[in-house]
Parts: C-alpha cells; structure tokens; sequence
C-alpha cells in the first residue's frame, strides 16, 4: 500500500512526520479528508524550510481548493522568495477568490519588496477580500503611497471610507473603477462618496449606478444625484432603463397556463401549492370521466385567464419593487 493511500484511509500522525523531517508525508496530508489533518500539515510544512518550497510549490497544481490553500499557507511561512512566482501568477489571474486571497497574505508572509507591484495589482481586483489581504500584504512589506491614486486604491481595500472622502477629487478613478464590485453594499457607499465628491465624472456613474441591479444601491444613487449634478425630472427614465431581476413574467404566466397554481409558487405566493392540489384533482377526476384529452378543452380555457391575470400581477409587482 502505498503512503498516499495510507494517509487518505487513516489519520498520520503529523507530529511524527514533523520530527522525521518527511515532507511527503506531509505533503500527502495535505490531502486529508479532515481539515484538521489538513490545517495542521499546512503548518508543518512551514517550519520544513527552503528544502519543502519546490515540493509544495508541485502541490499547487493540485484539484482540491483546500489542498492548494494549506501549500500556499506554507510557503508564505517559508518565506523562500522562490516562490514568489507563482504566488503572483495566481494573484493575479486565478478565478477562485479564496487563492487570489490567500497568495496576497504568502506574499506579505515572504516580504521580499519584490512582490509590491503585483500586491498594487491586486488593489484593484474586483473581490473585497482580495483587495483586503493585498492592503495588509503591502503594510508588511513596508509599503507606502506614493500618489493619491495608489492611496485611494489602498484605502478603499481597507474600506477607510473618511480616509478616501479627505482624499477628494483624487480618489474618483479608483472609485469609479472599482464599482464593479460584486457586492451591493460596497457599490452603494462607493457612489455615496461619489456623490460628495462631485464632479463631472461622478456624475457619470451617478447615472450609470441609476440602473443598478441592486435597489439599496439605485436608491444612494438617487440620493446622491443632487451632490452628483444629475437632474432630478431624468432620474426615472434612467431607473427605467435597469436590468430586471426576479420571477420571470412570461414565466409565471406559463407554468399557470399549463399547470394552474405552480406559477403562483414560482413567484412566491404561499398559496399556489393549493391552488395546483385542487387543479391536478379536478383534472384527473375530469379525465376519469370524460378521457385523457377532452379535459385539457374544458380546463385551458379557465387557465388562460389565470394565466392572464398572473402576467399583470407579476408585471405590476416587478415595477413595484424597483
């Protein structure tokens, strides 16, 4: 049996194979189903050295997410610059927020100030946590600012929000640039600030946040249009113009067209399970009766104007919740 198979079927004794100096052994650890085994490899692995870097570094390639995250914990507890590398190739470019995350914090971890221009990258990336450990990467690298720009990047990382607003005029662009955060509540106090600031470019994404998704975000945008210079008479045609979330109208209206009741469950309504129990009963009482087809004339009729009803109802709901 080989040590691989060993370890995923029972739990190594990590202490053991610290003492023995096995890397292998740890590193096959890493692949524990316990996360325990995991965590505690992961920081075995960090007191190996420079012998375990390009071993570890190997692990990287590894499918498990948490198999990579324990390798990138270790090397930035190894602090062996060769890794640097590739902890930047996968800040900079690999789609999964939690490694993005974990390679700024390695990065800062190894302090060599060779990390800072991609740690400054990673500043403006467009998830909240990646931007965060970049910030806290390049304090312990003993980074400094050296425009307001790079300030503002830094500070928004941080969500120094009064930090930003004393930066003024300067700290526009990255505002704007990075109002394509994901989540709302940061979009919404990005273009509140937007909105204190002024200008003609915040005026801009003034109108643009004005058909946000999200509607706590379009309403700061409405309450900032004033500070932003957008005219008030043009702010329901830009609201107008936002991309619809929620049910689908055409949706609702078929799922109760064809199976009367469902569609009212679609869209939430507590009481369209119901309604569909009495339709499916009524029907297959109908077709004991009458056959399989001749019901389906007598019920599509009545459907219809269900369905009918349910197209108006959801529509008008919709703009309600705008």
């Amino acid at each position: 049996m080989s040590l691989g198979r060993f370890l995923a079927r029972g739990k190594p004794d990590i202490r053991a194979l610290t003492q023995a100096r096995d890397i292998r052994g740890l590193i096959v650890s890493l692949d524990h189903r316990d996360f325990d085994v995991q965590w505690h490899a992961a920081r075995a692995l960090g007191t190996m050295g420079a012998d375990a870097t390009l071993p570890i570094i190997n692990v990287l390639g590894y499918p498990d997410i948490n198999t990579r995250l324990g390798a990138i914990e270790a090397l930035g507890a190894i602090r062996d610059p060769r890794a640097i590398e590739v902890l930047a190739a996968l800040l900079a470019s690999h789609e999964t927020n939690e490694l993005r995350w974990a390679a700024a914090l390695a990065l800062g971890e190894i302090g060599d100030p060779t990390v800072t221009p991609a740690l400054r990258s990673a500043l403006r990336d467009d998830n909240r946590y990646v931007r965060y450990g970049a910030a806290k990467a390049l304090e312990q690298v003993g980074w400094s600012a050296e425009t307001d720009q790079d300030r503002a990047f830094y500070y928004i990382a941080l969500q120094d929000w009064d930090a930003i607003k004393k930066l003024g005029t300067s700290a526009t662009g990255p505002l704007i640039d990075l109002l394509k955060e994901r989540h709302p509540a940061i979009r919404a106090q990005i273009i509140e600030i937007l909105g204190s600031i002024g200008g003609v470019e915040a005026k801009k994404s003034c109108e643009q946040v004005l058909r946000d998704p999200d509607g706590d975000v379009r309403w700061r945008a409405v309450l900032s249009s004033r500070q932003c210079g957008v005219p008030t008479s043009y702010l329901p045609l830009q609201i107008s113009k936002r991309q619809r979330t929620g049910p689908s109208v055409i949706g609702a209206t078929v799922l109760n067209f064809f199976f009367l009741g469902i569609g009212y469950d679609y869209v939430g309504k507590w009481w369209g399970v119901m309604i569909l129990e009495t339709y499916m009963m009524l029907l297959t009482l109908a077709q004991l009766e009458l056959g399989p087809f001749i019901p389906f004339l007598i019920f599509y009729p009545v459907t219809a104007l269900f369905a009918t009803q349910t197209y108006f109802m959801v529509k008008r709901e919709s703009e309600m919740a705008g």
